[in-house]
């Protein structure tokens, strides 16, 4: 396995994209047309995914959390959301895949829930669990996650991810937490490419966004479930971390 040196990140490193429902869709709808755009082919699946479906396409019977590669670059795309019960596993298994194919860098894409965001500047923050990673911060000029509060399953992913010693950024970008957020999506999609270096064409992607924001109401509302499930069930946080 391809090993970081300490201050030094691999010239053309191995990237993993985790794109999972969340806030805004975001990481789905990212990592779905980012899949799309540069023709990525299926080369696996996440096989302890939490479900009891299965998806055609094609004719061909797809679990609902797949596996794509193209080059260096990796995606792991789920069409579920991951619940609260489950992220302990999936991420598990999301680090042995990586681990085994010699992943330098996981990219864990959500978003953060700005009311009066401005849709024409959107900002993306970044998050890392390692100090060197934040040279691809600096160097693509995206500010710093400083301080606030990560909940839900995005919270126990990022967690086992930090103690895993895997190398992970974390990008959320401003959204409308409720409803599926192309705008978002789009913000992010910039952000993925500037970072991995491909020409990822958004012409076709701007033509769908008022498709995206109907095709994917469904997947929302399923994931807002989850994370209402959740809320529900835990103590409140004291109200400064609110």
């Amino acid at each position: 396995m391809k090993k970081i040196k300490k201050n030094q990140l691999v010239e053309s490193p191995s990237v993993l994209l985790l794109g999972i429902p969340g806030p805004g869709l975001i990481g789905t709808i990212t990592t779905t047309y980012i899949i799309h755009a540069l023709k990525m082919d299926l080369v696996g699946e996440i096989a302890n995914s939490p479900t009891t479906i299965v998806f055609v396409d094609n004719g061909q019977i797809m679990g609902p959390v797949r596996i794509y590669k193209k080059d260096n670059l990796f995606a792991i795309l789920s069409d579920i959301p991951i619940d609260y019960d489950n992220a302990v596993d999936f991420t598990e298994s999301v680090i042995e895949f990586s681990k085994k194919n010699n992943v330098d860098l996981i990219v864990f894409m959500s978003g953060i829930h700005v009311p009066e965001r401005n849709i024409s500047n959107l900002k993306t923050y970044g998050l890392v669990t390692h100090e060197k990673l934040e040279k691809i911060l600096y160097d693509n000029e995206i500010p710093k996650f400083l301080s606030g509060v990560i909940s839900g399953p995005d919270a126990t992913i990022l967690a086992q991810l930090k103690n895993s010693h895997m190398p992970t950024i974390a990008f959320n970008t401003e959204c409308n937490y409720f409803f599926p957020d192309p705008d978002a999506a789009m913000q992010t999609i910039k952000i993925i490419a500037q970072i991995t270096k491909k020409n990822i064409d958004l012409t076709e992607f701007k033509k769908q966004m008022d498709y995206l924001r109907l095709q994917n109401r469904q997947l929302m509302e399923d994931t807002l479930n989850v994370l209402q499930a959740q809320q529900e069930s835990s103590t409140t946080p004291p109200q400064i971390y609110k």
